[in-house]
């Protein structure tokens, strides 16, 4: 076999994510599993098992039709999800269908797979992403947070369903369990992500427009990573964090401090401080005020040549104290939606994940740091129900945690023996950690856990700390770092002057905006007062013009406070959207219950909307001021 078919497959199936399929399909020369037979009809095709003589199908042309008039009523399905390929043909005839803008298919067996890429030309649905194959040997929760981030599928979490067509696949409810696990894990945890309260989003784009003239005249992160970006691979990166193990690394850690780069948490500082171990990299990410009283100290001389990385939507406090005690400092932009239409480049971006561990460990990646590694990193409870290490800050906040978490989020031990006691969020950070980890991984960069303590972090290389500090860190390094320059005084003015125009374009675009708003907002509430003065059609067609407006990229700046509201919102209309309509009495009704349910929506979009440009007039202020100041406006 192996035939041009196969061959023009293979090639569209392009990207890193089928590169392991592929080399598995490649090294087939004989089919030893499963054979395959046809029908008269070239749609008849089976395929049969070896051993057992099972085929998969008992007709395949009367199953097939069965199959596809059963998902006739799934015909506004954006994603179909099956598990077992079978002869390909039902998908194949399913993706004739233009509402589908994805079907996933997963399937165990290799051979299966290979007979089908001999057999269908898939070429167009592979190379479109339309037909997504999984090979569930090789399936990991990445590959499930991956495909269930694709805008295609994210908003219609609430139609998920794994189908099999055919009960062959019956004998493979082990996998099945598996595959579907791992697939309700990333819909809870991207909902998660999404967040559900605007006003956090409110809050760092208002910070975040503050903070402008403070990032613009500090070095840039573009400029961090041009003067230090590693190029000796048997440096290594040390992330502490404050997790119950802490206290027991300190010494080690204060012993071999020249030799390694020292990267640590905000509430790590002030502890480390103590200790006298000076970090070369403290990081912080959080935009609430509380979290800002871990810079709320003096520790002199300690401070120099230490390189605070912050982002750039943090509490004005943050930025107080460390200005007030000389501290070198970055601000640096996260992905956001709103600071991203900016195109502040120079200053971004860092992801940062969801912890600042995860920041540390983004920032130290970086870098091109090929070791890693991790220390009071436990995400768990210590023995005594402690959330984090002796002389942590916000100690009282956690009050109570342990016994609120106690026996619902248990997780395997480090050094894998026994179980430890984990949280809900500690858990989802643990799986964040273990996506990064993994696509590190294939990059040769290698991140130990030297924790010694709490939950074990897959595709970690778990080690005592003290072996690693004799085999890795042998030589002094050259420390302070090299200093890291502003950007000259005319780009500098440029960017500031270019970042107020955009926001004062895009406070007029949100007035536009509004206006439409109103007026569908405005329909809506006659239509429910039964007083509409327009056909349900031109409703819906104004509705979607205001929908199609927040998908154009220029509208991108609105998408930050509108997310979380968007996302739940649509949510949960998405299983009306989905709904099959069989006559023009049930599209009436459709209809009708389609408008009915964007009130909400549209109310809410008004009203953030709203928010946002009362705060932008607010925020822009101190932007405004410096270029008052320097005769630019």
């Amino acid at each position: 076999m192996q035939n041009e078919l196969f061959d023009k497959n293979l090639k569209a199936m392009g990207g890193g994510e089928y590169k392991e399929l592929k080399t598995e399909l490649q090294k087939i020369k004989e089919l030893r599993e499963f054979s395959y037979t046809f029908g008269k009809d070239s749609l008849n095709i089976n395929i049969i098992k070896k051993r057992s003589l099972k085929a998969i199908y008992k007709s395949p042309l009367s199953e097939l039709e069965e199959k596809i008039d059963f998902f006739k009523d799934y015909d506004r399905y954006p994603a179909l999800f099956f598990y077992g390929l079978g002869n390909g043909i039902l998908y194949k005839a399913l993706l004739q269908n233009k509402h589908h803008k994805r079907i996933i298919v997963f399937e165990k067996e290799i051979e299966i797979i290979f007979i089908v890429l001999n057999l269908l030309d898939l070429s167009e649905e592979l190379r479109k992403g339309r037909l997504i194959l999984i090979y569930t040997p090789h399936m990991t929760y990445t590959k499930a947070d991956t495909i269930f981030s694709l805008d295609s599928i994210s908003r219609f979490f609430k139609t998920y369903t794994l189908y099999t067509h055919s009960n062959f696949y019956k004998n493979y409810e082990e996998d099945i369990l598996k595959v579907n696990t791992l697939n309700l894990k990333a819909i809870k945890n991207i909902s998660l992500r999404k967040g559900n309260d605007p006003r956090d989003a409110l809050r760092g784009i208002e910070q975040f427009v503050c903070n402008i003239p403070k990032m613009i005249n500090h070095p840039s992160y573009q400029t961090l990573l041009k003067k230090r970006r590693n190029t000796k691979n048997e440096n290594v990166a040390i992330i502490i964090s404050t997790g119950p193990s802490l206290a027991k690394q300190l010494p080690l850690i204060k012993e071999y401090a020249n030799k390694a780069t020292i990267f640590c948490a905000d509430s790590a500082y002030p502890i480390l401080a103590k200790h006298n171990i000076k970090p070369d990299y403290v990081c912080m990410m959080e935009r609430d005020e509380i979290v800002a009283e871990c810079f709320n100290n003096d520790f002199k001389e300690f401070d120099q040549g230490i390189t605070f990385v912050v982002a750039s939507l943090v509490h004005k406090n943050t930025i107080d104290y460390l200005e007030r005690n000389k501290r070198s400092y970055i601000l640096v932009t996260r992905p956001l939606s709103f600071a991203s239409s900016l195109k502040l480049r120079e200053f971004g971006y860092m992801s940062c994940g969801m912890s600042v561990a995860h920041m540390n460990y983004e920032l130290a990646n970086t870098l091109n740091y090929k070791n890693i590694v991790f220390i009071g990193q436990d995400l768990a409870y210590g023995s005594k129900g402690e959330s984090h290490t002796k002389n942590f800050l916000h100690e009282k906040l956690h009050d109570g945690h342990y016994q609120r978490d106690l026996n619902k989020f248990t997780t395997l031990a480090y050094g894998g023996k026994g179980e430890v006691q984990s949280s809900k969020i500690w858990t989802l950070f643990r799986e964040i950690f273990e996506n990064f980890i993994s696509a590190n991984n294939k990059n040769n960069i290698k991140t130990y856990n030297c924790t010694e303590g709490g939950a074990r972090i897959e595709g970690t290389i778990e080690k005592p700390f003290k072996e690693i500090c004799e085999t890795l860190l042998k030589k002094d390094l050259k420390k302070p770092f090299p200093k890291i320059p502003k950007l000259p005084k005319e780009q500098r003015n440029e960017l500031m002057l270019e970042a107020y125009k955009k926001i004062k374009k895009q406070m007029s675009l949100s007035e536009t905006f509004l206006k439409e708003c109103k007026k569908i907002k405005n329909q809506l509430a006659a239509l429910k007062r039964g007083k509409l003065k327009i056909t349900l059609d031109q409703l819906n067609q104004n509705l979607d013009k205001l929908k199609a407006r927040l998908d154009l990229k220029r509208y991108n700046f609105l998408l930050e406070i509108l997310g979380p509201t968007l996302y739940h919102e649509e949510s949960i209309i998405a299983t009306l959207y989905v709904k099959s309509i069989k006559n023009e009495s049930e599209r009436q009704n459709k209809l009708f219950a389609w408008l009915y349910a964007h009130e909400s929506l549209i109310e809410s979009i008004f009203e953030l909307v709203t928010i946002q440009n009362l705060t932008l007039k607010k925020a822009i202020i101190p932007l405004q001021d410096e270029l008052e100041k320097k005769k630019l406006i």
